[in-house]
């Protein structure tokens, strides 16, 4: 009798620790969040392109050419060098001069 009793707790204890045990993600489950994660690299910006819209932005009169040269030289820079945060306190320094084109 002490080997039934003996071998039913065994057999329940078996039972209860196979029921509490969790099962493991899928994997799928762990390789979305990694997925969700990491951002995507933002698009390389064009230096040319964008200096010439902002050449757009600069009245062509004589005392605003100085700010057109200096958007000219940086737009060509080697790429990697100049930034929009380069060109735009041009522009800046341009309105406040009074050369902002008027539209």
């Amino acid at each position: 009798m002490t080997k039934r009793l003996a071998l039913v707790g065994v057999m329940t204890l078996a039972m209860l620790a196979a029921c509490s045990k969790q099962a493991p993600p899928p994997a799928d489950a762990e390789a979305v969040p990694a997925a969700r994660a990491e951002k995507p690299a933002p698009p390389p910006v064009d230096r040319e392109k964008m200096a010439q819209d902002m050449l757009g932005l600069i009245d062509t009169a004589p005392q605003c050419q100085q700010y057109r040269t200096q958007l000219e030289e940086l737009s060509k820079a080697k790429p990697g060098q100049v930034t929009a945060d380069d060109l735009s306190p041009i522009v800046a320094q341009a309105y406040k001069a009074g050369c902002g084109k008027k539209r």
